[in-house]
């Protein structure tokens, strides 16, 4: 019994992930196929890296992901104090500045591809920095409001007013 319970915890905590690594094989194997270059195909699997990073994985939008992060970083703030949160969410700030850092690189060494495969990296390694630059804004947003006050922030993210809820308005 405590064998099976074991095992069906480690399938459920395992199981995404495995899936998720055979699908960037499938997609390595794939533009392999399609003639990228191996210059080509070193960006494109630097492009999925940033995507993941941001935590982005094939099913949630992006304006999901931000506002379940907003509303855990509210409930953070809520529940162990802003000045025991704060630290985490400078952490953000300072990890989505390298994740820009990295889709930069990426955008600019697409610039210099050709062939199999290049069109689709330099459109995504562009929308990658897009991407990666509102996550960047959504944390320096949420600093700076939660700074002021954790309700203000609460507000504007419930009555959909904050600056990255505007820009991504859900498709109802």
């Amino acid at each position: 019994q405590l064998y099976h319970s074991a095992h069906l915890i480690l399938k459920i905590l395992v199981c995404p992930r495995h899936k998720l690594d055979e699908r960037l094989k499938s997609r390595t194997r794939w533009r392999k196929h399609v003639g990228a270059t191996v210059v080509t195909q070193q960006l494109l699997h630097q492009l999925d890296n940033i995507w993941l990073d941001l935590g982005y994985c094939p099913g949630p939008s992006q304006y999901a992901v931000l506002e379940s992060r907003s509303f855990t970083l509210v409930q953070d703030a809520d529940n162990l104090g802003w000045p025991s949160t704060r630290p985490s969410c400078e952490g953000m700030v300072s990890d989505a500045q390298q994740l820009l850092c990295k889709a930069r690189e990426v955008l600019s060494h697409s610039l210099n591809t050709d062939g199999a495969c290049s069109d689709y990296l330099c459109s995504g390694a562009a929308a990658a920095v897009d991407a990666v630059e509102l996550d960047y804004d959504t944390w320096e947003e949420a600093l700076s409001l939660m700074d002021d006050s954790v309700e203000t922030y609460f507000d504007l993210l419930k009555y959909n007013g904050l600056a990255w809820q505007k820009a991504l308005k859900p498709c109802s």
